[in-house]
């Protein structure tokens, strides 16, 4: 199993400090006025070796490795049941935007910052339903440990999903609800959709690991599904 880091991820890093990313662009571009009056965020795009091996073994063109994401308590006001990445808003105590991804995921996957390499961030990205302006925190766990996590207050369970099993054309689709749409990757009967799902996209395109896949393929997504309203816990 391969414990460095991968160089794709250490090239994107590298990039993104120089200015060469492109920043993620149609509803998810940061506005001036966003700037004024939109949060602090960030998430961790925390990726490690591949837990699995049966996983890069059935998709042979697909990078090794593993994503952490959580699944969002259904009773909550933002994104409710949705499954995401590890992150959250800005706090007093934290130094900067690296320090908030490393605590959220701290808190959210129960990964401690010293098991993660940060590796570098990537151009922010803006969330208008919640009001965010977010930067994505690169990082790499070659030994992530223990990873439950520790606020069962907003996460309702964590996931650990390999990224082959993303990125097969087979099963993307393009989720559509209420006229609104996503890029959309399934994940254990549901899916990972919104701006978790267009995130992943960008960051799976500018990585060169996106394999083609038919984007006019969709997944009606009811309002029900989207709020989590079958989870556990799910309010009516």
């Amino acid at each position: 199993m391969r414990r460095t880091v991968p160089v794709d991820l250490t090239a994107l890093a590298e990039r993104s400090a120089r200015d060469e990313v492109p920043p993620l662009s149609g509803l998810h571009e940061v506005k001036p006025t966003h700037r004024r009056h939109y949060r602090r965020a960030a998430v961790l795009l925390l990726f490690s070796p591949a837990d699995s091996v049966s996983a890069a073994a059935s998709q042979p063109h697909a990078p090794g490795v593993d994503i952490f994401l959580v699944q969002r308590a259904p009773w909550l006001r933002h994104h409710p049941g949705q499954i995401a990445l590890p992150g959250g808003g800005q706090e007093p105590g934290d130094r900067n935007l690296i320090d908030t991804a490393l605590r959220e995921a701290h808190e959210e996957i129960g990964v401690p910052p010293h098991r993660v390499d940060v590796l570098g961030a990537l151009p922010e990205v803006s969330v208008p339903i919640s009001r965010n302006i977010v930067t994505p925190v690169l990082g790499w766990s070659p030994d992530p440990g223990r990873h439950s996590t520790n606020d069962d207050t907003e996460v309702l369970h964590t996931l650990r999903i390999p990224v082959a099993e993303l990125l097969d054309p087979q099963s993307r689709a393009t989720v559509t609800i209420e006229g609104m749409r996503s890029a959309g990757f399934p994940v254990g009967g549901s899916w990972v959709w919104g701006f978790t799902g267009n995130l992943l996209d960008y960051v799976f395109t500018q990585l060169g690991w996106t394999r083609q896949w038919p984007r006019d393929r969709q997944y009606l997504m009811s309002r029900a599904e989207a709020v989590g309203a079958d989870l556990p816990g799910a309010t009516t």
